[in-house]
């Protein structure tokens, strides 16, 4: 009975951790930014007072209403017009263009609904002939390098595992491409997770 009693106590307890964990990282995360975001706006007085967490609650609110203003603001053609003329004058500032500039392309591509820059998830012989890695599509081949090419190519995304912020980009021949099914989001996790998480795949009918 004992024996039996283990495995299965074992089992639960892993199981139990596929559901506690992404939901209590999620809380984590989501209570980090508001302890960092209130820490921003409330003086450190404040911080430590026997009512903090009250403030910190009117410093989100005020937060909250100060970005739907200036939200608001630049939807219409004079906020835009200022927006534009701030970002220029930020343009002609050595590194902070660039911070500023990465910054953008990030929370556009989290906060806007764009599509990501990848498109779809491929199988590519990198980094030599035999061996195979995940690559990411992000756009057909346009220009010189296709002017000079005989054949069509594609710009693919090879990322670095776990970190798939750095990695290579490479230009392949389509035919030489293997196209996956999965999803852009299962394909970075299989690479964060370097290999470890890997998406279901459906199989066929016939078992095959």
């Amino acid at each position: 009975m004992n024996n039996d009693i283990w495995p299965t106590l074992r089992k639960s307890f892993f199981a139990g951790l596929v559901v506690v964990v992404p939901l209590a990282g999620s809380v984590a995360i989501l209570w980090a930014l508001f302890d960092w975001v209130t820490d921003f706006l409330l003086p450190r007085t404040l911080q430590n007072h026997t009512n903090a967490f009250f403030y910190r609650i009117i410093a989100l609110t005020v937060f909250v209403f100060l970005v739907t203003a200036v939200g608001w603001v630049t939807r219409h053609v004079v906020g835009r017009r200022a927006v534009a003329l701030a970002e220029r004058a930020v343009a002609r500032v050595p590194l902070l263009n660039r911070i500023y500039g990465f910054v953008k392309d990030v929370s556009n591509t989290m906060l806007s609904g764009k599509k990501s820059a990848f498109q779809r998830v491929v199988l590519v012989e990198f980094p030599r002939p035999g061996v195979y890695t995940i690559g990411f599509v992000t756009n057909e081949t346009e220009g010189e390098a296709q002017a000079l090419m005989n054949e069509t190519v594609v710009n693919v995304f090879v990322p670095t595992t776990p970190n798939p912020t750095s990695g290579f980009l490479i230009l392949v021949p389509r035919a030489q491409l293997v196209e996956m099914k999965m999803s852009v989001a299962d394909g970075m996790k299989m690479v964060i997770s370097v290999g470890a998480v890997t998406p279901p795949y459906p199989r066929k009918e016939n078992g095959v």
